[in-house]
């Protein structure tokens, strides 16, 4: 409403001086000016309104796991003078690739044991308290206008964000002999020595399985670590 009794006085305010009605034109240039200085301030206040959270929770998965250390791609965008950040994981209802690009929104990585690998995304929304400001500043500040997106991926403290080069580099030196070989050695040490410390682990094949895996998964998410790390 407020826009069109802007452009009613412009309106006005030409016909009165056109006709020589300057006290009318020059009563109707005071009120556009006080309109316009609404305008503004309201585009930078947005009264008479609040902020609501419309908040969304969906799951996801990582782009490729490595013995029960997952890992999302993250990757450069260039645009202009400007290099904003994607993130990708997969949906987990179809395996599709899932891309959060950091332009416009502000985007977290919360990484903790028992998170349940969650992407949150909460829009910041203006909301008018009353229906007449809503009608009054309706096409400046909207109902349920955004504010701001903010996406937070609650992930476990098993992930790790790597590039595309990164990931390439990781799979490579897991494949080198010289990496299986050290990795083969120091799980067979500590599991030595594990048995060393409880002689019943020998009759408990199963046991043992599962502290061969866990070293596995701890050294290789070292590597992933280091790998991060030199990002």
């Amino acid at each position: 409403m407020l826009i069109l009794i802007v452009i009613i006085l412009c309106i006005v305010a030409g016909v009165s001086f056109y006709k020589h009605h300057n006290l009318l034109g020059s009563i109707t240039i005071v009120l556009l000016i006080m309109a316009q200085a609404l305008l503004v301030m309201d585009s930078q206040y947005h009264y008479a309104t609040k902020v609501n959270d419309d908040i969304h929770i969906s799951q996801v998965k990582p782009i490729t796991s490595i013995h029960d250390n997952h890992v999302m791609v993250t990757k450069g965008i260039k645009e202009g003078k400007t290099t904003y950040q994607a993130f990708v994981t997969k949906n987990k209802t179809n395996s599709k690739n899932h891309i959060i690009l950091n332009k416009d929104k502000k985007v977290l990585v919360n990484r903790e044991k028992n998170h349940q690998n969650q992407l949150v995304t909460n829009n910041h929304q203006y909301q008018y308290t009353n229906q007449f400001a809503n009608l009054l500043f309706a096409g400046i500040t909207n109902q349920n206008q955004l504010k701001q997106q903010v996406v937070t991926y609650n992930l476990g403290n098993d992930w790790y964000l790597l590039s595309k080069g990164q990931l390439k580099s990781v799979a490579k030196k897991l494949k080198s002999k010289s990496f299986q070989n050290k990795l083969t050695n120091t799980v067979k040490i500590s599991v030595q020595k594990k048995i060393k410390r409880n002689p019943k682990l020998l009759k408990q094949p199963q046991k043992l399985k599962i502290i061969q895996n866990q070293l596995i998964k701890s050294k290789i998410g070292s590597l992933l670590k280091d790998s991060e790390a030199s990002n």
